[in-house]
């Protein structure tokens, strides 16, 4: 018996994508309330972050803010769970590379 792939269903190989920044939704007043006082508290700089600045800053700068916040015995437990929640629901935004 001779074995053949020809009756093998070929997919088409992904498109390789270029990532052009990431997206974090906020969906409540706490996590905006959380994600201000992560940046104020362990900001890289001693500016004092609003909710008027808080679409213009990186979201990998929130992210790492977070994250400090996260590893510190600061916050209780209802707090780290709603950070890992903000940074679980945070967006890759890429594009297909055309070739």
């Amino acid at each position: 018996m001779v074995k053949t792939r020809d009756n093998v269903i070929k997919f088409p190989e992904p498109a390789p994508k270029t990532i052009q920044g990431y997206r974090m939704s906020f969906y409540t007043e706490k996590e905006i309330d959380l994600a201000l006082l992560c940046l104020n508290v362990y900001g890289f700089t001693e500016k004092r972050y609003t909710r008027k600045v808080l679409k213009q800053l990186d979201p990998l700068y929130i992210k790492e803010c977070m994250i400090r916040a996260y590893n510190s015995d600061l916050l209780a437990t209802t707090a780290k769970r709603t950070i890992m929640k903000i940074i679980d629901n945070m967006e890759e935004i890429a594009f297909a590379v055309k070739h």
